[in-house]
């Protein structure tokens, strides 16, 4: 029924897509959106709620803090075969947004995570772990004043979780299990529905949030789930009023979905910190800090984990 449902999506977006574009968009304005003369920096957490034409690619690596992988307690109180290592996480986003009017753009996205261990024994603990897939949407204007921005989504959500579980392999090993399996891949679509705003103080600072909820099938195979995302994002532009073209931001988020979760549910809280270059019309470049927590069943630990992403985007 999902499955339909996203069919269903996918035929509505081409339609409505060779409607609209027929449509002249006025080019003479200038290419990144701006509210009261300020121009807001755009994080891998928080999607940016202006309707414009522009691509965005981000990638970026990090890994977790040090972690203890438990072993085999003696009588005595000694402990066998524990190790301690850290797991390594890699992402790669791509965005490319259609403007079709000033108030309605067509978006695809492709997404990619992963996460290993940095050596043999947090490998066999944690296994290996990727999500890939992508969504496509439409970004749909509500309101607009001198200072406020405010857009709705709507899209569908298509992923492969790949998930290779060493230990649970020789668990079933030793129950004797005929149906032995080391790597798992599990589809799931979902829909969401999201409201993304912009509000400018100033030509120097200003503020922007997200809110979205998505439901559908998850990554444990035969289940479905509903996933949330809310976030704030503060930020400053040096360049109004000294000249110097950098962009500062800072913000907080909170998510439970798969592409940050993987295969564990439950929430993390994500905290953001970006620094930008603003002297551009045309084009956005920043480097990205996020530090968030997550709860590794196969550890049996909630681990903190550290990451930095390089993005940029284009706009046309």
């Amino acid at each position: 029924m999902m499955k339909i449902k996203l069919l269903l999506i996918v035929i509505f977006c081409s339609c409505f897509s060779s409607i609209f574009a027929q449509n002249e968009i006025d080019k003479s304005h200038q290419r990144i959106p701006e509210l009261f003369g300020h121009k807001f920096l755009t994080t891998s957490q928080l999607k940016s709620p202006f309707i414009s034409t522009n691509l965005l690619t981000d990638i970026g690596v990090g890994s977790t803090s040090l972690i203890k992988i438990p072993g085999i307690t003696l009588e005595d109180g000694r402990e066998l075969f524990s190790f301690q290592g850290k797991i390594i996480y890699a992402d790669f986003n791509l965005q490319y947004q259609q403007q079709f009017t000033n108030w309605l753009s067509l978006f695809v996205s492709i997404k990619m995570a992963g996460r290993i261990g940095s050596d043999l024994s947090t490998i066999v603990a944690d296994g290996v772990n990727t999500v890939s897939g992508g969504d496509i949407g439409w970004l749909i204007k509500i309101k607009e004043t001198e200072k406020f921005y405010l857009s709705g989504s709507i899209k569908a959500n298509n992923l492969i979780g790949s998930f290779i579980d060493v230990t649970e392999y020789i668990e079933d090993i030793i129950d004797g299990d005929p149906y032995l399996r080391l790597s798992k891949k599990i589809p799931a679509t979902s829909l969401g529905i999201g409201l993304r705003g912009a509000y400018a103080l100033n030509p120097s600072y200003g503020l922007q949030f997200n809110a979205e909820a998505i439901h559908g099938e998850s990554l444990q195979r035969g289940a479905t789930d509903t996933y949330y995302s809310l976030g704030i994002l503060g930020d400053v532009d040096l360049n109004e009023q000294h000249d110097t073209p950098i962009a500062l931001a800072i913000g907080y988020s909170i998510t439970s979905t798969p592409e940050v979760s993987m295969n564990n549910r439950g929430f993390s809280s994500q905290y953001i910190g970006k620094i930008g270059y603003s002297g551009s019309d045309d084009y956005e470049l920043g480097l990205q800090y996020t530090f968030y927590k997550v709860n590794l069943k196969s550890v049996e630990s909630t681990t903190a984990i550290s990451k930095i992403m390089l993005g940029l985007k284009f706009y046309f």
